[in-house]
């Protein structure tokens, strides 16, 4: 079945089915803004503007009494104007993880991260794949999960790549689907036989290629769960609370094992009124942070408005796309990402992304720009 097809029996399916209750109209800030009934947003077909304005959470469909999915329509909107040439998608070449530079690699070249000594992308069995926003943005992270994944697994080696979601989400099927074929070779490749991961987002875009391949997914959480560090309880017990990545709404893997192995540490848990299956978009989901700036910052201020109700101590989250979001433009409480706490390895987050920003700041900032967006 082709994506449009599928996509038309996605609407189809809303005209026919959906009851107008307006639960997901009450949730979602961009339905919300919309203003109009579902079924009447499917009948007329959205724009692509409002197709790329969704963070593509998945919240519509977590509390729809039917199971019907909003997101879902938005989603191949933004395939659909992809495929027409109805929305200007290369003007955002600078995420694509298939092109030779684009944003994160430049940060990459510019600060100087590097994972050599690691030895990284070799052959064998086991395999720590923490995602391209970790390899990015928290270097120290890695290595510091490296060393702890080394005692348990001797031979485990560091994948340096993207997962693809990106171009899943931008709707670049076409692109999505040679990349995944590019990622699927380098495994085989490689005989990797089971892949660990630190990112959500990473472990439910791998996991139907990972079923193809037999290959066994952990989460670093299941990983480490004997490890030294994990089992050595904190001090003084404090208080936090967890922010859920929209990709683990529905299976609740990393809800779960991140949950207990904090608990387990000695941190007491408070939950926000949307967790688990109806939490809240962070404000970066779908890439909505380049399309609709301004949404996405309302999805960053309701989010912390919540976290300020619990009375936490401390705000934390598995995916670091979230951590870092959440810390870039507040410091009223402290943002940490679960494996800081669960490696007694705390760090400081707040207004790292901002260094993004910079890099293109002054003469050489342009330069490097062009070089980016150059085809």
């Amino acid at each position: 079945m082709s994506y449009k097809e599928n996509g038309e029996e996605i609407i189809q399916k809303i005209q026919d089915e959906c009851l107008s209750c307006g639960q997901c109209i009450s949730e979602c800030q961009l339905l919300q803004s919309i203003g109009e009934d579902v079924v009447e947003i499917a009948e007329r077909l959205l724009s692509p503007k409002e197709a790329f304005s969704c963070s593509l959470c998945g919240l519509c469909e977590g509390v729809c009494p039917l199971g019907l999915s909003p997101r879902d329509m938005f989603q191949f909107m933004r395939k659909k104007a992809v495929a027409e040439g109805t929305y200007p998608i290369h003007d955002y070449k600078y995420m694509f993880p298939d092109r030779p530079l684009n944003v994160m690699k430049a940060y990459r070249q510019v600060y100087g991260v590097d994972y050599q000594e690691l030895n990284p992308d070799r052959e064998g069995e086991v395999a720590f794949f923490p995602g391209c926003t970790m390899l990015t943005y928290n270097p120290d992270l890695i290595f510091t999960s490296m060393d702890y994944l080394r005692k348990e697994y001797k031979d485990v080696t560091l994948l340096t790549d993207c997962c693809g979601l990106p171009l899943w989400q931008l709707g670049l099927k076409e692109r999505w689907e040679n990349f995944t074929q590019d990622l699927k070779e380098k495994l085989l490749k490689l005989n990797v036989k089971k892949v660990i991961l630190a990112c959500s987002n990473c472990y439910y875009q791998l996991q139907l290629l990972a079923k193809e391949l037999g290959i066994t997914l952990l989460t670093i959480y299941e990983a480490l769960e004997d490890s030294e560090a994990f089992n050595t309880p904190i001090m003084k017990e404090k208080i936090l609370t967890v922010h859920d990545s929209c990709p683990d709404r529905f299976q609740g893997i990393f809800a779960k094992q991140t949950r207990q192995a904090l608990e387990k540490k000695g941190y007491q848990v408070v939950e926000m009124e949307h967790h688990h299956e109806k939490a809240l978009c962070c404000g970066s989901g779908g890439q909505v942070t380049h399309a609709a700036p301004s949404l996405a910052q309302e999805l960053v201020e309701t989010r912390l408005g919540e976290v300020e109700e619990t009375n936490a101590q401390i705000l934390t989250a598995y995916c670091l796309g979230c951590v870092l979001n959440l810390s870039k433009n507040q410091d009223s409480i402290p943002v940490q990402h679960v494996l800081n706490l669960l490696l007694d390895f705390e760090q400081e987050y707040v207004g790292l992304k901002k260094r993004t920003q910079t890099l293109f700041d002054g003469p050489e900032g342009e330069k490097l720009w062009e070089k980016v967006m150059q085809d």
